[in-house]
C-alpha cells in the first residue's frame, strides 16, 4: 500500500510541476507573416493541371500550398510522362523580410538545385537564378484573368541582354 501511495504521490507532484513550468514558460514567438508581401504569390496556391501553353497538351500536375502560417509556400510538381522519363520537383518559396525579396529553392529528381531571387513586377512574380557558366535564368509567374497562372522560363548567356524561351506552361485549377 505504501508503494502505491508513494508512486501516485510522486506522479501527481511531477505532473503539477510540469504544468507550472509550462504555465510560466514564455509562449514561442511566431513571425507575423500576414502582411501583404507574404500574400503576393497566393494566386499560385492550389491543385493544378499543368499544360504546355503553345501546344495545349498536359505536361504534369502541381500542388502549391501554404506553410508555417503563411510564411512559406511549397510546390510539388509531377510529370510522369516527361521526355526522358518521369520527372518531379519540389520548391519552397518565401518572402524574406530581411532583404524584402522573394526566394525560391527548387530541387528535382535529377539532382539539380536552383536558388531564385526576385519579386513583383506589376502583377507578375519574377525570379532570377544564376546558371552554370555565368548565365541567368528568369522565371515569371503571371496570374491570368481566367484564374489560370502562366509560368514562363527563360535563359540568358549574355548577362540578361538577350533571353531565350525555355518553357511556357499554363497552370489550370483541377
Amino acid at each position: 500500500m505504501k508503494r502505491t501511495f508513494l508512486g501516485v504521490f510522486f506522479l501527481a507532484t511531477a505532473s503539477c510541476a510540469a504544468q507550472q513550468v509550462a504555465k510560466n514558460a514564455p509562449s514561442p514567438q511566431r513571425p507575423n507573416c500576414s502582411t501583404s508581401e507574404f500574400a503576393q504569390l497566393d494566386f499560385w496556391k492550389g491543385a493544378w493541371s499543368v499544360f504546355d501553353s503553345a501546344a495545349g497538351y498536359q505536361v504534369g500536375t502541381s500542388r502549391i500550398e501554404s506553410l508555417m502560417g503563411g510564411c512559406g509556400i511549397r510546390e510539388s510538381y509531377e510529370a510522369p510522362k516527361a521526355p526522358g522519363g518521369a520527372y518531379s520537383g519540389t520548391s519552397y518559396s518565401a518572402f524574406d523580410r530581411k532583404d524584402s525579396k522573394w526566394h525560391q529553392m527548387y530541387v528535382d529528381v535529377n539532382g539539380n538545385v536552383t536558388w531564385f531571387t526576385g519579386g513583383m513586377v506589376g502583377r507578375d512574380m519574377v525570379l532570377f537564378a544564376p546558371t552554370q557558366g555565368g548565365g541567368q535564368q528568369r522565371m515569371t509567374y503571371r496570374p491570368n484573368a481566367d484564374g489560370s497562372v502562366q509560368q514562363i522560363g527563360m535563359t540568358s548567356t549574355d548577362s540578361g541582354k538577350n533571353w531565350i524561351a525555355s518553357y511556357d506552361y499554363t497552370y489550370r485549377r483541377q
